[in-house]
C-alpha cells in the first residue's frame, strides 16, 4: 500500500515537473511506435532516484503506470479525455520558461492593447505569483522586447472614465472597422489633433491600415 501510495504521488509530481511528458517527437520520422507511458516511466524512476526512493530494477511497469493513471482520473487528475500530445495536469500545460514567455506577452497586451478583462487577470497573477517572482530574484515578469504594440484608440472603459476620454471612438465601432477591412472600404474619422503638424484636422476619410501607419 506504501508503495502505491508513493507511486501516485510520484506520478502525480512527475506530470508537475514534465508538463507534456510523453509527447511524440515529429522531428523524428523514427517514431513509428510511441508509446507516450515509456517517457513517463522514465521521467517517474529519474524523481524517485533523486527523492531517495529505491524501486526494483524496471518498476514500475508501463502496465502499472497506465493503471495507476486511471486511478488518478477517478479524481479529475488528469481529466478523462486523450492526451495525444503529452500528460499534464488541468491548465498546467507548459514549462516555468514557457510559462514566463507566455505571462510576459499577457502583460505586454494588458498594458498597451488596454484590454480590461486581461488587466484584470494580470492583476490577479500578479498577487498569486509573488512568491515565484522573488523567488526568481524579480525575473518573471521582467518585459520582453515589443514592437508596434500600442493601441491607437482607447480600449479600456475604466480608464476611459478615469481620462475624462469617454467620447466614442474607434473601439466602439470595431464592426464597422472590420467591416471596411474585409471590403476594402473607407471610413470617416475625426481628428482633433495632428502629431505630424500637416494641419490633417476634422472629419478625413482613410483606409483602416492609415490608422497604424499613416
Amino acid at each position: 500500500m506504501i508503495q502505491q501510495r508513493q507511486r501516485l504521488l510520484l506520478l502525480i509530481a512527475t506530470l508537475l515537473k514534465y508538463p507534456g511528458v510523453g509527447c511524440r517527437d515529429t522531428m523524428k520520422a523514427a517514431q513509428k511506435h510511441h508509446d507516450a507511458l515509456a517517457e513517463v516511466q522514465l521521467r517517474l524512476q529519474e524523481l524517485a532516484a533523486e527523492f531517495a526512493i529505491e524501486f526494483p530494477y524496471g518498476y514500475p511497469g508501463i502496465a502499472t503506470l497506465r493503471k495507476d493513471l486511471e486511478t488518478l482520473r477517478k479524481y479529475g487528475i488528469p481529466e478523462r479525455r486523450m492526451y495525444r500530445w503529452g500528460y499534464y495536469l488541468g491548465t498546467g500545460a507548459m514549462s516555468s520558461q514557457e510559462f514566463k514567455v507566455a505571462l510576459n506577452a499577457l502583460f505586454t497586451q494588458a498594458k498597451f492593447q488596454g484590454d480590461p478583462q486581461v488587466r484584470r487577470i494580470c492583476d490577479q497573477l500578479s498577487r498569486r505569483l509573488r512568491g515565484l517572482d522573488i523567488e526568481s530574484k524579480g525575473e518573471l515578469f521582467y518585459p520582453v522586447r515589443q514592437y508596434l504594440n500600442r493601441v491607437i484608440v482607447y480600449t479600456d472603459p475604466e480608464e476611459m472614465a478615469s481620462l475624462g476620454k469617454n467620447r466614442n471612438n474607434l473601439f466602439h465601432q470595431l464592426s464597422v472597422v472590420e467591416k471596411a477591412i474585409s471590403q476594402g472600404q473607407l471610413i470617416e474619422i475625426l481628428r482633433s489633433s495632428d502629431p505630424y503638424k500637416n494641419n490633417r484636422i476634422g472629419a478625413i476619410q482613410v483606409y483602416p491600415l492609415q490608422l497604424i501607419y499613416d
